[in-house]
């Protein structure tokens, strides 16, 4: 019986050795994913240029901005 999001590929005897799901189909398996360690956010790279911006904020270097002056910073 074929699940539709689910491919079972085997081996050339016919063991079964990996499984890929579609979670946007099965998203009820994502908790029990998370459960075994999986993390499935994405990490964020960050880069110099990005910990600098971060370091100014901390610092007080910076200025809210406003939308209706929006081109003149």
């Amino acid at each position: 019986m074929a699940v539709a999001g689910i491919k079972i590929e085997r081996t050339s005897s016919g063991v079964p050795k990996y499984v890929t799901i579609d979670l946007r189909k099965h998203t009820d398996l994502i908790p029990l994913l998370e459960e075994k360690g999986i993390k499935l956010d994405k990490e964020i790279p960050w880069t110099a240029k990005m910990k600098r911006s971060f370091a100014q904020a901390k610092n007080g270097d910076w200025a809210e901005g406003d939308v209706n002056n929006f081109w003149n910073v």
